[in-house]
């Protein structure tokens, strides 16, 4: 008797373990999901190509391909070749999570938005804003891109007026991100 309550007590808790542990990977299935499709949102909207609410994935899937290199997930837009990712890095006070998106030779790039920062508001804060990620919109990327306080060549761009510290942590994040690009695709 004192065995078979024994045996019906480890059931019960390995049986309420793995619901635990099922639950929890339906969740985080359902997480992942979530955040991708606002990642193809993100790049549709770098590329300005307009969705209806709930068709992110969709229209995405119409333009662009997924190729996985290196450990890393490239978008690859299917008329243009442009290749856009993810990279991310330590900013001053928080983890920078970027977009990316370069011409296919990786000389020059299409764009950039900022997906997660919590840098200093009215500061660093700034990389956020549209106007400043629209200053890297064409910029050439040979040998690399440089954020300094008066861009004066085609591969800078101007910083953020008082983030010094957070505009060398963007600055090196986008290199590192493209140098792994250029090794991914190299021929």
């Amino acid at each position: 008797m004192k065995n078979l309550k024994m045996v019906l007590l480890l059931l019960l808790i390995s049986s309420v373990c793995a619901l635990i542990l099922g639950g929890t990977e339906l969740t985080y299935t359902r997480a992942a999901h979530i955040f991708q499709v606002r990642m193809y949102a993100r790049i549709l909207e770098l590329f300005e190509i307009n969705s209806e609410e709930g068709q992110a994935e969709a229209v995405f899937s119409e333009n662009f391909e997924t190729e996985l290199k290196g450990g890393q997930t490239y978008f690859i837009h299917k008329e243009s070749g442009i290749v856009a990712f993810k990279a991310e890095g330590p900013g001053l006070w928080s983890r920078l999570e970027i977009l990316l998106a370069f011409y296919p030779e990786f000389e020059k790039m299409y764009g950039l938005r900022v997906l997660a920062q919590a840098e200093t508001p009215g500061l660093g804060g700034r990389i956020a804003e549209p106007e400043f990620q629209e200053r890297f919109a064409g910029v050439d990327s040979v040998p690399d891109i440089r954020i300094v306080k008066f861009a004066a060549s085609s591969n800078q761009v101007d910083a953020v007026a008082g983030a010094t510290k957070t505009s060398a942590a963007l600055e090196a994040i986008i290199n590192t991100a493209l140098s792994g690009a250029r090794k991914a695709f190299e021929k």
